[in-house]
């Protein structure tokens, strides 16, 4: 019979291979779906619009989490 140290090790062995299988395609997937739409708008020059203009921190993390 097998000792259970080599069964781990095959099971963690397994594991991991899916893990990274299960990352490359969702990576994949994310690259393939992803449009190339360009940037924010920028706020126009008329008065009334200051308060839609967005910190260049704000514009990363709203580019990085928006669909």
């Amino acid at each position: 019979m097998c000792k259970p140290e080599r069964i781990w090790q095959l099971i963690s062995l397994v594991l991991a291979g899916a893990m990274i299988a299960t990352l490359i395609q969702l990576r994949h997937a994310t690259t393939a779906t992803r449009s190339a739409t360009g940037t924010l708008p920028t706020v126009n020059k008329m008065s009334g619009y200051e308060h839609l203009a967005l910190s260049p921190n704000a514009r990363r993390a709203h580019e990085r989490y928006s669909l």
